[in-house]
């Protein structure tokens, strides 16, 4: 196992808004303040520990959008299990009757708009239906959470938003920071199953973490991760594979290096590189007409094969000439 990653045993956890009454031992620790984002299946806010001041990022998750409520969603036992620098650090978890609670460190700087005019489009993704966050595929409709102020994300979404273009160099840092991630998790059967920029938050240094492991999978210790595949989806449609929109049985590892092909593109261009399904199934990428450097671009033509057999490898990206050109 990497030395970057330790798994720590499990151990159980017991588990306002305005009108709802929260777990008691939780309103009592914690004071909600800021909502931070709202997804298909939860919303976070920010809270504040009423004793230590410490600032968190707490998730509540609809208990009636899991297909199993009886015990802790798979995301908070992943957390709950894992160090890592590169992921973010569970606190504590609660629960009442409709939701369960995940407490987080709440990480990275508020990235603001730009102060100056610029098109949307060429930042936001062409399959977004607004101006607004990327939509999960699955969301559906849901009681709202509460109506409080909104704040400022620290994901990389806003970072582009304010940037307009990372550097290669800014990229590189980045993207390294989550093959490695990636790589040390696919070593203990974990993949995360929606890397894309929402889920990744970012300080002002561009140090990462990835976040919301609500779609990711353990594999089974009894099972080889070359022969694993499944079926169901339940990631964001402009980061999908080929093999996933072609609705086949898919292996996990070429499906997340796809999305890292779209995020790495996202990260250099601001913008997904397909602009339709159609085009994401037939491995017409959008070639950008001011390319980045050559070894660069050899590795997202790597990484966007539509043809997953073809596709880099994790430990291929990391031994690629491109992630060694900058140092880390």
């Amino acid at each position: 196992m990497p030395k970057s990653i330790s798994i720590l045993p499990l151990f159980d956890q017991p588990s306002s808004f305005r009108q709802y009454q929260l777990n008691n031992r939780f309103s009592s620790l914690y004071k909600l303040v800021d909502q931070i984002g709202s997804g298909g299946y939860g919303f976070v806010m920010s809270a504040i520990h009423r004793i230590t001041k410490q600032e968190v990022a707490v998730k509540f998750i609809y208990k009636e959008k899991l297909a199993i409520t009886t015990h802790e969603p798979l995301e908070i036992s992943i957390l709950k299990r894992i160090q890592h620098p590169v992921i973010i650090d569970y606190i504590d978890s609660f629960e009442d009757m409709n939701y369960f609670y995940l407490v987080m460190e709440l990480y990275g700087c508020e990235w603001t708009a730009s102060s100056h005019e610029s098109s949307m489009s060429s930042i936001s993704s062409p399959m977004t239906p607004d101006n607004n966050k990327r939509i999960d595929h699955f969301s559906t409709s849901f009681p709202s959470p509460p109506q409080q102020k909104v704040r400022s994300s620290c994901d990389l979404f806003e970072c582009i938003e304010r940037h307009i273009k990372l550097s290669e160099a800014q990229t590189h840092k980045i993207f390294h920071q989550i093959v490695q991630c990636v790589d040390d998790l696919s070593s203990i059967g974990i993949y995360h199953r929606d890397i894309k920029d929402e889920n990744i938050v970012v300080d002002s240094n561009f140090n990462v973490k990835l976040i919301d492991f609500g779609s990711a999978i353990q594999i089974p210790q009894n099972c080889s991760r070359d022969e694993f595949t499944i079926k169901e989806f339940h990631g964001t449609i402009s980061f999908a594979s080929p093999e996933i929109l072609l609705g086949l049985s898919y292996r996990p590892e070429p499906a997340e290096v796809w999305s890292l092909g779209i995020l790495l593109f996202t990260l250099l261009y601001g913008q997904v590189p397909f602009s339709n399904s159609n085009h994401v199934i037939s491995g017409n990428w959008s070639r950008p007409i001011q390319p980045k450097s050559s070894d660069c671009m050899d590795l997202l033509t790597g990484l966007l094969k539509n043809n997953p057999q073809k596709r880099l490898t994790v430990k291929q990206i990391l031994q690629h000439p491109w992630m060694a050109t900058y140092s880390v």
